[in-house]
């Protein structure tokens, strides 16, 4: 199993990462978007998770790496997650997608 360790207040909480839809920054802190609809509020910037993810999470915009992985649909300049929820995709970043 591919885990992730992510500070959660105040304790550590190990995640698996097929597990993560998208993640979205929020100034000194990242909700973390599960699959199965919950979120979980980490006191991490977004380049700290990219940097202890690698290459298993895309960066798509300033605020948001998404997971190859999760079937998330692309349409123009946002992504839809299986779940539903939307976020952006910059035309820069959204390079970094092999679609």
């Amino acid at each position: 199993m591919n885990l992730i360790n992510a500070i959660h207040v105040g304790s550590r909480t190990f995640l698996p990462v097929d597990e993560i839809e998208f993640i979205k920054a929020d100034f000194s802190y990242s909700h973390i978007f599960l699959k199965n609809g919950n979120r979980i509020l980490v006191s991490t910037n977004l380049q700290k998770l990219q940097e202890r993810f690698g290459k298993t999470m895309v960066r798509v915009h300033r605020s948001f790496l998404i997971n190859p992985e999760a079937n998330i649909e692309i349409f123009g300049k946002e992504f839809i997650s299986p779940s539903g929820r939307k976020g952006l995709i910059s035309r820069r970043l959204g390079k970094n997608l092999n679609i």
